[in-house]
């Protein structure tokens, strides 16, 4: 399908490596055009520039750089780069994982969920920060050429995450839980003003369950997860009646 409109940003800026492989990937499916960060914006989740202006400079044709968050670029490339609706939006290749909780924190996350907010299909892609890219790109060609195989409903994307080595197949999972070392460091700036710098160098723990992203991943497979935007917790609100009971008085 030569006539597919294919959308790809990232939250690494529009010069990361991961974005080349991904744009040269998408190619042999559609039209890409890229519209990413001018420099780093990872964790910036699906944050919106809501209270100031944005710039869209044209760096060679169908390539944009925002400055921008990934959300503003998708936004700023539904509706005023492209001339209809794109099929796909893809984002990544993201240098590191997005695992576990870290979706909630990651604007290559983000991005595809603003796709998909947009009405296209969306997927995140990241990787080992140690993966060989060249090795990641057949199977990024793999999924693209099956993905719609498996269709997904309204506000859903997968998230993709690729081992370090040479993957041994693709693995269905779920989410998994991990911590994270971060610390928050108090510095002092020349005038004796404190400030802090949140990070932290060991790195998150994963809790490798059973079937999990992580597990899939750290094992050598590539970890394909479905993702939804619906935060609700269904348990509870099967739980009307105690809700009503404890808080519309209708008990004791």
């Amino acid at each position: 399908m030569r006539d597919r409109l294919i959308l790809i940003t990232n939250d690494d800026g529009l010069w990361a490596p991961g974005l080349e492989v991904l744009a040269r990937v998408a190619s042999r499916f559609g039209r890409v055009v890229a519209v990413a960060p001018d420099r780093n914006r990872s964790a910036v989740s699906s944050a919106l520039s809501l209270h100031g202006i944005l710039r869209l400079h044209p760096l060679g044709e169908d390539r944009f750089a925002c400055d921008g968050t990934p959300v503003d670029c998708v936004l700023l490339g539904v509706r005023s780069v492209l001339e209809r609706k794109p099929d796909w939006v893809l984002s990544g290749i993201n240098h590191g994982f997005n695992l576990g909780e870290d979706v909630f924190y990651s604007g290559t996350v983000g991005a595809a969920f603003e796709g998909a907010l947009q009405g296209a299909k969306g997927a995140a892609f990241s990787a080992h920060p140690s993966a060989d890219l060249e090795k990641v790109e057949p199977w990024i060609e793999t999924f693209l050429q099956r993905w719609e195989n498996l269709e997904l409903g309204p506000n859903r994307i997968w998230n993709l995450n690729f081992p370090k080595a040479e993957p041994k197949g693709f693995k269905l999972c779920s989410q998994d839980n991990r911590q994270y070392h971060n610390i928050v460091e108090k510095r002092m700036d020349p005038r004796g003003t404190p400030y802090y710098w949140i990070g932290g160098d060991l790195g998150p723990t994963y809790a490798k369950s059973a079937g999990s992203d992580a597990e899939a991943a750290l094992g050598g497979w590539v970890a394909v997860t479905p993702l939804h935007l619906d935060l609700g917790c269904p348990e509870t609100l099967a739980k009307r009646e105690a809700f009503d009971t404890t808080f519309n008085g209708n008990g004791e």
